[in-house]
């Protein structure tokens, strides 16, 4: 029996990485993931065919937006076709037989040290920022630093040989990183188009003119059009603010795309990022 190819996955990191874990969680036995050092070579690489799908992280619930994100989707080739939240589970590892009192300094990502802050602050460890949880957890498998100690994934932990000296060390329980899955293939668009329980996300750049953020939004009020996100850029030496928007709905439906030309109207930039099923933790 012919095996049947597995997809190739972009994501930010290397094996044991959350984008990893959630990655495999997400498209189960299906994908073979391919870990890229930036966000944008993972970008680059589905925009390249290199890759099936990118699957990156655009907000946490404890540290916020991923802003680089925002940066590059506008720019990107990609649609999103897909969201997923995934639990983010911290815990701090070491060498085998290190206690908690040895411990001196923690190493991780920022974003995971955002997320773990009142556990290291009463420990009154110090941070030092790792460009990728799992090479934290590798970096103290080496035996580097006898008094560090990475927080990183189990599975991390598991892959490096390390112990976990204090499980779910976030102060968070709802720790999710929602995950947005970006293709440019348009069969797969089509494959993923979504009639219900949609939501769409949109890049605009208001023109410079007097209520113009108001005026651009004011047809989703009178459409009834529900948004749920809504964020601000303003960059440096330009008057233009960008937003990204998203809202409940889909470009085909008529209410939408009234709101969706006025919005238009009062935009000097403006880009559909994608059209996509809601995740399940949004319908319960």
């Amino acid at each position: 029996m012919k095996k049947t190819q597995k997809i190739k996955v972009a994501y930010q990191g290397v094996p044991g990485a959350y984008s990893y874990e959630a990655l495999l969680k997400y498209f189960k036995n299906k994908a073979e993931p391919v870990g890229f050092a930036t966000f944008q070579e993972a970008i680059e690489a589905t925009e390249n065919k290199k890759t099936d799908f990118a699957f990156l992280p655009i907000e946490n619930a404890t540290a916020g937006r991923v802003a680089f994100m925002h940066q590059l989707l506008p720019k990107s080739k990609l649609k999103i076709v897909g969201e997923y939240f995934f639990l983010v589970e911290h815990q701090l590892l070491a060498q085998k037989g290190a206690k908690m009192k040895d411990i001196k300094r923690v190493y991780s990502h920022p974003q995971a040290l955002a997320q773990s802050s009142e556990f290291i602050k009463k420990h009154k460890l110090q941070e030092v920022p790792f460009g990728d949880t799992s090479a934290a957890a590798a970096y103290i498998s080496k035996g580097a630093d006898s008094k560090g100690a990475a927080i990183a994934s189990a599975t991390a932990g598991a892959l490096y040989g390390l112990q976990t000296v204090r499980a779910n060390i976030h102060h968070r329980k709802d720790n999710y990183t929602r995950f947005i899955i970006l293709t440019k293939e348009n069969k797969e668009i089509q494959k993923n188009a979504c009639k219900k329980n949609c939501i769409t996300s949109v890049f605009y750049q208001t023109r410079n003119i007097p209520a113009a953020l108001f005026k651009s939004l004011s047809g989703f009020a009178t459409e009834g059009i529900n948004i749920i996100k809504l964020e601000s850029f303003v960059p440096m030496f330009n008057s233009k603010a960008e937003f990204y928007l998203e809202f409940e709905g889909e470009p085909t439906q008529e209410g939408v795309k009234r709101a969706l030309s006025e919005l238009e109207f009062y935009s000097s930039y403006f880009k559909v990022l994608g059209t996509y099923k809601k995740d399940k933790i949004r319908c319960k």
